[in-house]
């Protein structure tokens, strides 16, 4: 509780002095899409289908093959996020920044749409169409704030998101959720009628290596149980779960580690990127490939004219 309050009165301070509310933009539209989480809410997915549904929507408006011009901004210390988006969205301008509201208006007359990632507790930012990614998990008190609790911020230190979506229970407005888990042969480990045990399509030799106790899952993002929940639900046991810190600098040295006694280890996509080109290679290497369901219509239904 002494570090969510240290926390609580730095926060405040930073955004007195250095985060007061900036200029607007001239050209392109603003999206700030954030959580009040300190992780693992699905923010980089979620602006990756953003932007994609964003450029198929320009696309069919202005009945052209180029469609919006669409930038999107992650934070400079997050290059897992920032070699995630670019590989989800070569078409797209991806910047790593510390400095989102400058590279926004460097950026503004070049750009129809600016997307950002995260920057939900940057103040400047404004005017924008704000999107809140909700798991139902509000914080209330000084005391659930980060270091000592799992969000950034209250709910008072923000105004009403232009757009909020559910992201839990039986009828989300975004549902996340693994759709294939390949590695960098194109293997892929598929569920066998809803058991545990695996097999590797074109690869029955690997798929004896991926079931049972050899099938570890390494992650290093915020919320490492929605991912090993994900696992489950794709119809996955593994034998081991190791749990990194997110933007973990050493998750390849992880993965090094456990490949000397596992026979198979799993991950995000944006631990992935991490890797060296050899373990990205590597047949026993799996990412688990993500897939974001989400209503157009409701993501879209306020802002987005």
């Amino acid at each position: 509780m002494f570090l969510a309050l240290i926390y609580r009165t730095l926060y405040k301070l930073h955004h007195w002095i250095f985060l007061r509310p900036g200029k607007p933009l001239a050209h392109a539209k603003l999206i700030v899409v954030g959580s009040f989480l300190a992780g693992g809410a699905g923010k980089t997915p979620f602006v990756a289908w953003l932007a994609e549904n964003l450029k198929r929507h320009s696309v069919n408006l202005s009945k052209t093959t180029e469609g919006a011009k669409i930038a999107v901004l992650c934070h400079a210390k997050a290059l897992d996020e920032f070699e995630l988006l670019k590989k989800k969205l070569p078409w797209a301008t991806v910047v790593a920044t510390p400095n989102r509201y400058k590279t926004a208006h460097e950026l503004d007359l070049d750009f129809d749409y600016i997307i950002c990632d995260d920057g939900f507790e940057d103040s400047r930012l404004r005017p924008a169409w704000t999107v809140r990614l909700d798991w139902g998990e509000p914080p209330r008190r000084w005391r659930d704030l980060w270091p000592a609790g799992p969000n950034r911020s209250l709910v008072q230190d923000h105004a009403p998101a232009d757009t909020v979506l559910k992201c839990y229970g039986e009828k989300p407005d975004v549902k996340f959720s693994i759709s294939e888990i390949v590695n960098g042969a194109g293997e892929r480990l598929e569920t066998n009628g809803g058991s545990e045990r695996l097999d590797i399509n074109g690869g029955a030799g690997n798929g004896e290596a991926a079931a049972g106790s050899g099938m570890w899952a390494l992650c290093g993002i915020g919320n490492p149980e929605r991912f090993f929940r994900d696992l489950k639900c794709f119809g996955v046991k593994v034998a081991r779960k190791v749990v990194r810190r997110d933007h973990d600098r050493h998750f390849e040295g992880a993965v090094r580690k456990a490949l000397k006694t596992a026979r198979c280890v799993l991950m995000t996509e944006k631990d992935f990127v991490r890797l060296g080109e050899d373990l990205q290679k590597s047949p026993q290497v799996y990412r688990c490939v993500q897939t974001v369901e989400a209503d157009f219509g409701q993501a879209f239904s306020s802002g987005s004219s």
